[in-house]
């Protein structure tokens, strides 16, 4: 019998590949959860990204941009359009999951991007309500997380290069990113790239710093230093990790 996870994605790849053949302009397609967490991706072309680190960007880029957007226009925002030399990339924002879409610049422009823009939304859309009606979803590692650790004062995912992805902290995006990301980089060039996690602990509480996959990392400040509860609260890190694999 097949495995329902194989067959969701095997319908998922479908969409993907149907949606492609169907819009020459499209070089890929990569689709994501808001965390930053893989769940399908199919490009024409190589590219020097990994697959990890484009859902990562594009879940720090709308995690961005969703942000300016409120600030400024006081509205959620609907997709981003970046567009470099010979290539467009399209990230779409839905309720559960990012979509993130390069197209060929020269082919995209001949027949609008603003048409593309609207077939990207329209596919994002069609993605999420079908992910949201299947039995797969995979978890959301943050709200896991909040779950695990309901007295965590700060909890932050974000890349390894110091982009936020999600964040909700008393500190500045900005600022609880460079800094968890330089504690993790900087220990991890002292132990050569094998670093798990690493602890600061204070005279009441603790902040956890530990990798999620070569993309990601987590950071948790809870005002508890306890050793044996701390350990407690890694095992769950650890564990959430694993199942989100």
């Amino acid at each position: 019998m097949e495995d329902k996870s194989t067959k969701f994605l095997d319908e998922i790849d479908y969409l993907i590949l149907k949606e492609m053949d169907e819009n020459s302009p499209i070089l890929g397609i990569s689709i994501g959860t808001e965390t930053g967490q893989v769940i399908s991706n199919k490009f024409k072309k190589d590219i020097q990204l990994s697959v990890n680190e484009i859902v990562a960007a594009s879940s720090s880029l709308m995690f961005l941009s969703s942000n300016i957007s409120k600030q400024l226009l006081n509205q959620k925002v609907k997709y981003h359009t970046t567009v470099a030399k010979n290539k467009i990339l399209i990230n779409a924002l839905t309720k559960n999951i990012n979509v993130s879409v390069i197209l060929d610049r020269e082919l995209t422009e001949l027949e609008g991007i603003g048409l593309y823009q609207k077939k990207v939304m329209d596919f994002a859309i069609k993605i999420s309500a079908f992910i949201e009606t299947s039995e797969y979803i995979k978890k959301d590692i943050f709200v896991e997380i909040k779950r695990a650790i309901p007295t965590a004062i700060s909890i932050a995912i974000i890349t390894k290069s110091g982009l936020p992805i999600k964040i909700q902290s008393v500190m500045p995006d900005s600022m609880i990113s460079a800094i968890a990301s330089a504690l993790f980089n900087l220990t991890d060039v002292l132990f050569k790239k094998s670093v798990e996690y690493s602890i600061l602990t204070s005279d009441n509480g603790s902040i956890i710093v530990h990798q999620i996959d070569d993309d990601r990392i987590l950071c948790v400040a809870i005002p508890d230093r306890r050793e044996n509860q701390i350990g407690k609260y890694i095992a769950k890190i650890k564990e959430i990790i694993k199942e989100n694999k």
